[in-house]
């Protein structure tokens, strides 16, 4: 019995040294169905698939909503364990030199333009609408070079209104997904902004990342090899397509 006893204890504590609390670093923004903060609480594709691999491997999650500045902050200063979404080619500046570790993909996502319906296949962008914050680093150069101008709004509902409603954009850059999902909450018919993939656009990748928990990270990648299935599942319960493949 008391070997049992012992071998049980062990076992506790095997899985104990595992099991780790950890602050998970966010983006404090609408970006709905990927990820949002309502009512206090993270939510949406992204809470519930980080949610599930903690539970899996017996890990405690405190969810942190930062700025997405702050956030490539917090994360080399090691105030936040892990970071959701990230990318090596996101916040590179502020990174430096630092050897971020990055997880396979947890979703693919395409950041584009939306034009009016007319438009589609045959746009001349001058004007382009884009949220605070966010680069358009697929249209950078022209932008660079002057010949499409920036106007920035403070959140996607006001961009794709204006969009909507008035004539003094030509498109409007964001996250075609998130776009989609936006215009359906505001009332605005599909076919009134449409994506168009003739115009410079990004496909790409959401990951986990961390400075200082290889480990997690390994976990991390498999889990999402373990529950492929379960995974798209997700995915289409939140109408992520994905674009790229």
């Amino acid at each position: 019995m008391k070997k049992w006893l012992i071998f049980l204890t062990l076992i506790l504590n095997i899985e104990f040294v595992f099991a780790k609390q950890m602050i998970v670093g966010v983006e404090n923004i609408n970006y709905a169905p990927i990820y949002s903060i309502q009512n206090g609480q993270y939510t949406g594709y992204a809470r519930e698939l980080l949610d599930r691999f903690a539970k899996d491997y017996n890990h405690k999650f405190t969810y942190r909503p930062l700025p997405v500045v702050r956030l490539f902050h917090d994360l080399v200063n090691q105030k936040v364990d892990l970071k959701f979404p990230d990318n090596p080619y996101w916040g590179a500046d502020i990174k430096g030199d630092r050897n971020i570790l990055y997880s396979t993909s947890a979703l693919k996502y395409t950041d584009g333009v939306l034009v009016p319906e007319k438009n589609l296949g045959k746009s001349t962008l001058k004007k382009l609408g884009i949220v605070r914050g966010f680069t358009p680093y697929a249209l950078l150069d022209q932008i660079n070079k002057g010949r499409i101008t920036i106007k920035e709004f403070n959140s996607i509902d006001g961009l794709l209104k204006n969009m909507a409603h008035r004539n003094d954009l030509d498109g409007a850059y964001f996250n075609i997904d998130v776009a989609v999902y936006a215009m359906k909450s505001l009332g605005i018919a599909d076919n009134t902004l449409v994506y168009d993939p003739s115009i410079p656009h990004i496909n790409s990748d959401y990951l986990l990342s961390s400075l200082n928990h290889p480990d997690v990270i390994e976990q991390f990648n498999e889990f999402l090899t373990k529950n492929q299935a379960w995974v798209e599942e997700l995915k289409m319960k939140y109408g992520l397509t994905e674009r790229n493949k």
